[in-house]
């Protein structure tokens, strides 16, 4: 079916918005990075001081079942660090408390989103957490809570040329 914004076909599939690494990390040169950053592909520490958990941030969008999931991290305190790192494989991880977080990614066509108040929910030890924004005031809560177009989700994965 064709965008009623632009005329095109907009697919859910379409590759989704990533984030490799928390946007302090990224800025790094290769060498302060190699210094500084510990971690995978899931989990990273900045200087032994600031713990990071990637997750998915689910966007639900409208005429469809699948939702468009933002790759991004998180900032948590070293405590829920220590927790989700001990759960990781956890079969029963889902049924944790969810863990005070903070964005750790500016996304693109959002007014800032760095440092936003989120939730992250342990769901499965094969999957990605997930992240829930608090900030209510914030268009992010609104697209998370009211959903997107196929539109809104095509213009997240084409931010990044």
């Amino acid at each position: 079916m064709k965008c009623s914004q632009c005329g095109e076909v907009h697919g859910v599939d379409e590759m989704e918005l990533t984030f490799q690494r928390p946007d302090i990390a990224a800025q790094l040169t290769p060498e302060e990075r190699a210094q500084r950053v510990q971690g995978n592909s899931d989990l990273c520490v900045l200087d032994g001081e600031r713990f990071f958990v990637r997750a998915v941030f689910p966007l639900p969008v409208e005429s469809s079942e699948r939702s468009y999931n933002i790759g991004l991290w998180v900032e948590v305190p070293q405590l829920a660090f220590e927790r989700i790192y001990e759960l990781w494989d956890d079969p029963n991880q889902h049924l944790e408390a969810p863990f005070e977080a903070r964005i750790a990614n500016d996304i693109p066509t959002q007014p800032e989103s760095l440092g936003l108040a989120a939730n992250l929910h342990l769901t499965d030890h094969k999957t990605r957490p997930s992240v829930f924004l608090r900030e209510a005031s914030h268009s992010l809560f609104f697209e998370q809570t009211s959903g997107i177009s196929k539109h809104r989700a095509h213009e997240y994965s084409t931010v990044f040329p």
